[in-house]
């Protein structure tokens, strides 16, 4: 393993429509490329992160089939409150070089579990011993497999909502990742997650954690995800710079970033460095995510051959994914190594 233990990384953010996901699967991709052992879990109920790692030709024989090793059967004996999670699932290898890029696809029932967790988070927070079990399941199962199968890094797709899918996957993360449009929405939505966040986590940290115990330390959430940085993504250009509306709003990221994630949800130097610079920028490619989809590839391994009418600036477009991409992952891994 390249890390003392495994890492987890989330990419959330509860505003839709920001590249989360094309984001997360490309990220994951050129961290195997670089020989990382890399695990992308599929937690969002639309289940887009596995259609776009597995192909279209297969969708119907995963999402669909409840034969399938997915995300759901993991915790299925603990939503019926039959068993515990079920370790033996492992996930599927989809690249050939030496450690991997591997997924545990995603499940539509997913949101049968989300509708269950809130009262499964009630009994925790009252110190039930069946609510830390039935809230830490996905936890301890990235945490056994990460010792057992020796992986580096775990990546984790979202949905875009504040439901308790989320929260419980935001307190017991080791970093989380926020993409963000230079746009409004995005702006508003940073300061909702930060405020949501930190309720979420005092709430933990006065109900779940105080009452713990005696409690298996396994089964008590950390309640400290941390905030890695931001990514600006989807912002267009013109001579070189973002178009004069993105550029307005990208100059307001920063301070809303370091007011509502940064100093509420980050710490030592990362406090600083996850709002003055963003991560990566990562801009606007208009028909080459739809080509991923189709082709199961990230940006930065299309052949312009392949798009439609090899249209102008696509080869120029497909190696400036690298460039940015290039950046963007290799800030990731320098947090990873250094904090």
């Amino acid at each position: 393993m390249k890390f003392t233990r495994s890492k987890v990384l989330t990419f959330f953010n509860n505003k839709g429509g920001v590249g989360k996901t094309t984001l997360s699967y490309n990220c994951s991709v050129y961290f195997a490329n670089l020989g990382y052992k890399v695990c992308m879990i599929d937690l969002d109920p639309q289940c887009n992160l596995t259609r776009l790692a597995i192909g279209e030709e297969n969708l119907e024989n995963s999402i669909f089939a409840n034969s399938s090793n997915t995300i759901f059967n993991v915790i299925e004996g603990i939503v019926a409150a039959k068993s515990d999670v079920d370790i033996t699932i492992k996930p599927e290898k989809i690249t050939k070089n030496e450690r991997g890029l591997y997924i545990l696809r995603g499940d539509q029932r997913l949101s049968n579990y989300d509708d269950l967790l809130s009262g499964y988070y009630a009994q925790a927070a009252g110190g039930n011993e069946a609510g830390y079990r039935q809230i830490s399941a996905i936890s301890r199962y990235i945490k056994q497999l990460g010792m057992d199968d020796l992986f580096d890094i775990f990546v984790i797709d979202t949905s875009p909502t504040l439901g308790s899918l989320n929260k419980i996957i935001l307190l017991d993360t080791d970093y989380f990742v926020v993409p963000v449009n230079p746009d409004a929405f995005s702006l508003q939505g940073i300061e909702n997650l930060g405020v949501k966040l930190e309720e979420w986590k005092k709430n933990w940290k006065n109900t779940g954690q105080a009452l713990a115990g005696k409690m298996p330390s396994e089964l008590v959430l950390k309640g400290e995800g941390l905030f890695m940085g931001y990514i600006l993504s989807s912002y267009n250009v013109y001579a070189k710079k973002l178009i004069k509306n993105h550029n307005k709003w990208a100059q307001l990221i920063p301070d809303k970033v370091r007011v509502y994630l940064s100093e509420r949800h980050s710490r030592n130097g990362l406090v600083v460095s996850s709002s003055v610079n963003a991560l990566g920028n990562i801009q606007d490619y208009g028909l080459m995510p739809a080509k991923c989809q189709e082709e199961s590839k990230a940006l930065f391994e299309l052949d312009p051959e392949t798009i439609a009418n090899n249209q102008v600036g696509t080869k120029e477009n497909i190696e400036k994914s690298k460039v940015e991409f290039e950046l963007l992952c290799n800030n990731i891994l320098n947090i990873l190594h250094k904090y």
